[in-house]
């Protein structure tokens, strides 16, 4: 049987959410948990030749990033992945652990028959992982039957919303991260939510629209040349909040369709 398959690990920990203790299987993929806390991530490819383990193993981390990334933007913000550091090549009933370039040519010469066996075998390095763990949270999470994963054009999007979860206890700027990605999928979002994007975004907003809109819920944000957004103020952030925390919600759903649009999956 002819075997030409190139394999990725990644060390999987510091996650904040609990998930299932049984091995999840997906399409050339594979997701095992450890006893204390962490998983593995196992990624591969079949029917690679030797010369196609460079622009191989560039992939499958390309995928290993997406799916770190669909993980965060799934709630597990804390979530690290540290590759092993190699990746394992298997030819018919030889194997390569490999680590760079220079070793990937040096297989490929072996493997053509332009040079000889090295004297020192291709052997797998013991990966070093510190131990940074955190204690889950108790809900059991379950994974989909499909890998989740995000198009590699929409990481900087779903970065962003997490950002924007993760400073919810200051509605100024999660109005801006969540009108960043309204901007983006959107060709005109709602003029509540650009206008107080404005408010929060300048000193004194002087643009007729947002003072207009402002003044007739937070009178106090009057001042001269405009209106001014003060974050030490209850009242201030109560009105900000009215209008940030459902942009973020309206952001994520039309973030959800563009993935699902463009081959991702699951992202809710």
């Amino acid at each position: 049987m002819t075997i030409r398959r190139l394999e990725l690990q990644y060390f999987v920990n510091k996650m904040s959410l609990n998930y299932e203790k049984t091995p999840v299987s997906w399409t050339n993929a594979e997701l095992i948990p450890n006893k204390d806390d962490t998983m593995n991530l196992k990624l591969w490819e079949d029917d690679v030749e030797p010369e196609q383990i460079s622009e191989t193993w560039k992939r499958l981390e390309e995928k290993a990033e997406s799916f770190r990334t669909a993980l965060r933007y799934r709630g597990d913000h804390t979530v690290r992945m540290l590759s092993f550091g190699f990746v394992a090549y298997y030819f018919d009933e030889k194997e390569f652990f490999l680590n760079n370039e220079q070793e990937i040519a040096d297989a490929v010469d072996i493997l053509r028959g332009r040079r000889g066996q090295y004297k020192e075998p291709f052997m797998a390095p013991i990966p070093l992982f510190c131990d940074i763990r955190r204690k889950p949270e108790e809900i059991i999470v379950s994974l989909p039957h499909t890998m989740p994963s995000l198009p590699p054009n929409l990481h900087w999007l779903a970065d962003t919303l997490v950002a924007a979860e993760e400073l919810n206890k200051y509605p100024d700027l999660v109005m801006k991260l969540a009108y960043l990605v309204l901007e983006e999928i959107e060709n005109e979002p709602l003029n509540y939510f650009r206008y107080t994007r404005n408010f929060v975004s300048h000193p004194i907003c002087s643009d007729n629209h947002v003072i207009t809109f402002v003044e007739a819920e937070l009178p106090s944000a009057r001042v001269d040349g405009g209106v001014q957004f003060r974050r030490n103020e209850k009242d201030h952030i109560a009105f900000v909040a009215r209008y940030a925390y459902p942009a973020l919600q309206r952001a994520k759903e039309l973030f959800n369709e563009k993935v699902r649009a463009e081959g991702g999956f699951g992202v809710d």
